[in-house]
């Protein structure tokens, strides 16, 4: 599900400092973490199992918003310092709608200006990353939005995809708005009164700098296409039908087995690990449907037996997928 997505790798950055802060030991997220050097672009799928790996170490609800509250400038890398160099909320914000794949490149942007406000807000065309992954993005996003100005501003509501949590009240007074859950984009809106407001750290000279930087950056970034959207799809239809194979994928999208394994190289996807990304992706999704049960999720992702699909998740999280539903719940 997640193949060809990427975020920085100066997010690691953000969880080394919360282990350490929290005091937690994580010796195998402390060990992958090591892998990612902050210039580096790490899949989507390997922050989101970094992420599963301090939550097994902490299980307090809402654990995201956290680890969001302790984001820093630098775990943004130039996008983070180029928002603090602009003149005004609604400049960085341009920035932000312009170079956000530097940090996550994910599911595509929408940024809205209405008379409700302004919207900022994630599709899931490229799957669900999952609350976790969700919340721990939208908390760094308020806390980078709040070192922005002199009086922080606080979001008139927010809304996540994801299903709705036994308890509300951490996310309320985090967001310090009504946050509510299920919809079909997660969003977060805020008064356009805010564009206006100066920025405490700008700085012209600085920031011209800093956007040739990042323009650079951009630039050396893979230009995404619909082919892997299609092939998402198609992959997600074989699992739901039992039949994951390359030939069946092939088929599905109307081309022969040589052609897309000729494309998959061409973009340096591995066929199984493409697989193995979707059937986590949609594990996780699937594992926060309290109206699944484990056997069904196992057919849902084209395993035989529960038993496999067991085997599976703990190789890819190191938890089953109880412990996750656990966590999740």
């Amino acid at each position: 599900m997640f193949g060809g997505l990427y975020v920085s790798g100066a997010l690691t950055g953000l969880l080394q400092e919360f282990l350490d802060s929290e005091k937690l030991e994580a010796p195998e997220c402390r060990a992958r973490l090591a892998n990612w050097p902050a210039d580096s672009r790490m899949p989507l799928s390997e922050w989101i199992t970094l992420l599963d790996l301090v939550a097994a170490a902490d299980s307090r609800p809402a654990l995201g918003l956290a680890i969001g509250s302790r984001v820093q400038p630098r775990h943004a890398g130039v996008m983070g310092y180029l928002g603090l160099s602009c003149d005004t909320v609604g400049e960085a914000l341009l920035r932000f709608e312009r170079y956000h794949r530097l940090v996550y490149d994910g599911n595509p942007i929408q940024i809205d200006i209405s008379p409700e406000g302004v919207s900022i807000s994630w599709g899931i065309v490229h799957g669900r990353p999952g609350q976790l992954a969700d919340e721990t993005a939208i908390a760094a996003f308020a806390t980078i939005t709040r070192m922005l100005m002199d009086h922080p501003a606080a979001a008139s509501k927010v809304e996540f995809v994801n299903a709705l949590p036994n308890d509300l009240r951490p996310y309320e007074d985090f967001f310090h708005c009504p946050v509510s859950f299920g919809h079909a984009r997660t969003t977060v809106t805020f008064s356009s009164d805010y564009l206006g407001m100066p920025i405490r750290y700008r700085d012209p000279s600085l920031r011209a700098l800093l956007e040739q930087q990042a323009d650079a950056l951009l630039r050396t970034l893979p230009v995404n296409d619909d082919f892997e959207s299609a092939l998402k799809q198609a992959l997600v239809k074989s699992l739901h039908n039992g039949e994951p194979t390359l030939e069946v994928v092939a088929n599905s999208l109307h081309i022969s087995s040589r052609t897309l394994q000729r494309r998959l190289a061409d973009r340096d996807i591995q066929f199984h690990g493409l697989l193995e990304a979707t059937r986590l992706a949609l594990a996780r999704e699937y594992l926060g449907n309290p109206n699944l049960s484990l056997t069904e999720i196992a057919l849902l992702l084209g395993y035989s037996e529960q038993s496999a699909f067991n085997r599976a998740f703990k190789r890819w999280t190191g938890q089953t997928p109880r412990q996750a539903r656990t966590h999740t719940a």
